[in-house]
């Protein structure tokens, strides 16, 4: 009997699971796609540079602070980001990068048209980078990538 219970209470958290993925896509309007010329951080990953792809996912028609990010040798990554706000809509397509210590921290997704884009959460490596940076009086500096393919 409990065996058979077992049995039940798996085969429904499967489907269950299977309903949860199948609901979750990347919306492909808010697909945008933008080349990266150097090597950067995300989430205490290094990725190298190449052309990147970057969706909402969209969760059952939600407003979802997810991203999908898709790039070379099969480099993807979701990513939890919050809403940043700017004075006016972007001109391009682009991501904003913060350097510190010679390495790059993917930080904003911007597309083209849009007054909302994505700020990352700061990773806790990224914390600790700035951090010792800071410490050490070395600087920290933000730059862009606006190369659009879109």
């Amino acid at each position: 009997m409990l065996n058979t219970s077992i049995k039940i209470f798996l085969a429904g958290a499967i489907l269950l699971i299977g309903i949860t993925a199948a609901s979750a896509q990347v919306d492909p309007q808010s697909k945008i796609t933008t080349n990266v010329p150097f090597s950067f951080v995300v989430d205490g990953k290094t990725y190298p540079a190449g052309t990147y792809s970057f969706g909402r996912l969209d969760t059952n028609g939600g407003d979802s602070s997810q991203l999908v990010m898709y790039g070379p040798k099969d480099s993807q990554a979701i990513l939890n980001t919050t809403p940043t706000i700017a004075a006016s809509e972007a001109k391009d397509t682009h991501l904003v990068f913060e350097k510190v210590a010679g390495q790059y921290f993917l930080s904003q997704i911007w597309g083209q048209g849009d007054a909302q884009g994505a700020k990352l959460i700061t990773s806790d490596e990224q914390k600790k980078a700035i951090a010792e940076a800071a410490a050490g009086s070395g600087a920290t500096d933000s730059t862009s990538s606006a190369n659009s393919d879109q």
